[in-house]
Protein backbone atom coordinates (compact mmCIF):
# COMPACT_ATOMS: atom_id res chain seq x y z
CA UNK A 1 0.00 0.00 0.00
CA UNK A 2 1.33 3.51 -0.33
CA UNK A 3 0.05 6.90 0.94
CA UNK A 4 -2.16 9.08 -1.11
CA UNK A 5 -0.23 11.74 -2.80
CA UNK A 6 -1.50 15.64 -1.12
CA UNK A 7 -3.54 17.37 -3.91
CA UNK A 8 -4.38 14.23 -5.56
CA UNK A 9 -8.20 14.31 -6.56
CA UNK A 10 -8.50 17.41 -4.83
CA UNK A 11 -7.10 16.86 -1.52
CA UNK A 12 -4.65 19.38 0.65
CA UNK A 13 -3.82 16.67 2.89
CA UNK A 14 -2.84 12.42 3.01
CA UNK A 15 -5.26 10.65 4.63
CA UNK A 16 -4.17 8.17 7.09
CA UNK A 17 -7.19 5.88 7.19
CA UNK A 18 -10.54 6.18 5.38
CA UNK A 19 -13.51 4.03 4.92
CA UNK A 20 -15.28 3.08 1.72
CA UNK A 21 -18.94 3.25 1.75
CA UNK A 22 -21.92 1.73 -0.46
CA UNK A 23 -24.66 4.14 -0.04
CA UNK A 24 -27.73 4.75 -1.56
CA UNK A 25 -28.64 8.05 -0.10
CA UNK A 26 -27.01 10.44 2.39
CA UNK A 27 -26.50 8.78 5.30
CA UNK A 28 -27.91 5.52 4.20
CA UNK A 29 -24.57 3.13 3.43
CA UNK A 30 -25.43 -0.48 2.83
CA UNK A 31 -22.12 -1.83 3.45
CA UNK A 32 -18.77 -0.31 4.82
CA UNK A 33 -15.08 -1.27 4.24
CA UNK A 34 -13.21 0.69 7.25
CA UNK A 35 -10.14 1.17 8.78
CA UNK A 36 -8.24 1.30 5.50
CA UNK A 37 -4.80 3.04 4.90
CA UNK A 38 -5.24 6.03 2.77
CA UNK A 39 -6.68 5.38 -0.46
CA UNK A 40 -5.48 1.79 -0.92
CA UNK A 41 -6.39 2.30 -5.14
CA UNK A 42 -6.19 -2.55 -5.53
CA UNK A 43 -8.44 -2.65 -2.81
CA UNK A 44 -11.29 0.11 -4.70
CA UNK A 45 -10.78 -1.89 -8.05
CA UNK A 46 -11.86 -4.95 -6.35
CA UNK A 47 -14.56 -3.56 -4.65
CA UNK A 48 -15.83 -1.38 -8.02
CA UNK A 49 -15.40 -5.19 -10.05
CA UNK A 50 -17.87 -6.94 -7.33
CA UNK A 51 -20.37 -3.94 -7.63
CA UNK A 52 -20.16 -4.21 -11.17
CA UNK A 53 -21.95 -7.56 -11.28
CA UNK A 54 -24.34 -6.58 -8.78
CA UNK A 55 -28.17 -7.21 -10.73
CA UNK A 56 -31.20 -6.97 -9.32
CA UNK A 57 -34.31 -5.19 -10.07
CA UNK A 58 -34.83 -1.40 -8.81
CA UNK A 59 -37.56 -2.91 -6.41
CA UNK A 60 -39.82 -0.34 -4.25
CA UNK A 61 -39.79 -0.20 -0.55
CA UNK A 62 -37.68 -1.87 2.09
CA UNK A 63 -37.64 -5.56 0.50
CA UNK A 64 -35.88 -4.07 -2.45
CA UNK A 65 -33.25 -2.43 0.05
CA UNK A 66 -32.52 -5.22 1.76
CA UNK A 67 -32.59 -7.41 -1.19
CA UNK A 68 -29.47 -4.73 -2.71
CA UNK A 69 -27.73 -5.48 0.54
CA UNK A 70 -27.59 -9.19 -0.11
CA UNK A 71 -26.62 -8.84 -3.36
CA UNK A 72 -24.09 -6.41 -2.88
CA UNK A 73 -23.03 -7.94 0.18
CA UNK A 74 -22.41 -11.72 -1.52
CA UNK A 75 -20.43 -9.75 -4.06
CA UNK A 76 -18.07 -7.96 -2.05
CA UNK A 77 -17.55 -11.12 0.27
CA UNK A 78 -16.88 -13.19 -3.40
CA UNK A 79 -14.30 -10.88 -4.36
CA UNK A 80 -12.54 -11.56 -0.90
CA UNK A 81 -13.56 -7.88 0.72
CA UNK A 82 -14.05 -7.48 4.69
CA UNK A 83 -17.30 -6.19 4.39
CA UNK A 84 -19.04 -4.89 7.21
CA UNK A 85 -22.91 -4.68 6.60
CA UNK A 86 -25.13 -1.91 7.69
CA UNK A 87 -27.06 -4.29 10.69
CA UNK A 88 -30.87 -4.73 8.96
CA UNK A 89 -32.46 -2.70 12.12
CA UNK A 90 -30.37 0.15 11.83
CA UNK A 91 -30.79 0.18 7.72
CA UNK A 92 -34.32 0.12 8.16
CA UNK A 93 -34.43 3.17 10.70
CA UNK A 94 -32.11 5.20 8.35
CA UNK A 95 -34.79 4.21 5.33
CA UNK A 96 -37.64 5.75 6.91
CA UNK A 97 -36.09 8.73 8.29
CA UNK A 98 -35.23 9.29 4.52
CA UNK A 99 -38.81 8.44 3.18
CA UNK A 100 -36.57 5.65 0.57
CA UNK A 101 -38.42 5.46 -2.55
CA UNK A 102 -37.44 3.17 -5.11
CA UNK A 103 -33.63 2.73 -4.97
CA UNK A 104 -32.23 2.98 -8.59
CA UNK A 105 -28.74 3.28 -8.30
CA UNK A 106 -25.99 2.87 -5.82
CA UNK A 107 -22.66 4.70 -5.08
CA UNK A 108 -19.19 3.60 -3.70
CA UNK A 109 -17.82 6.58 -2.11
CA UNK A 110 -14.53 7.76 -0.16
CA UNK A 111 -15.24 8.90 3.85
CA UNK A 112 -12.70 10.95 4.85
CA UNK A 113 -11.84 10.86 8.66
CA UNK A 114 -12.52 13.99 10.72
CA UNK A 115 -13.60 16.33 7.75
CA UNK A 116 -17.10 15.04 7.21
CA UNK A 117 -16.30 14.76 3.33
CA UNK A 118 -17.15 12.23 0.56
CA UNK A 119 -15.62 12.15 -2.22
CA UNK A 120 -17.32 10.01 -5.32
CA UNK A 121 -15.39 7.22 -6.76
CA UNK A 122 -18.66 4.86 -8.57
CA UNK A 123 -21.85 4.55 -8.95
CA UNK A 124 -24.12 1.87 -10.28
CA UNK A 125 -27.80 1.70 -11.64
CA UNK A 126 -30.27 -1.29 -10.91
CA UNK A 127 -32.00 -2.78 -13.56
CA UNK A 128 -35.48 -0.82 -14.36
CA UNK A 129 -37.74 -3.95 -14.64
Amino acid sequence: MFDQIPGERGFDFVPTTTSLLFTVAPNLALASIDGLPALPYDTVEVAMKAASTVSTAATPGIDGLLTLQRTLGAALEAAGLGVHLTPPAILLREARNQETKTVREFALVQSLPDRDRYVPLGRWSLDDR
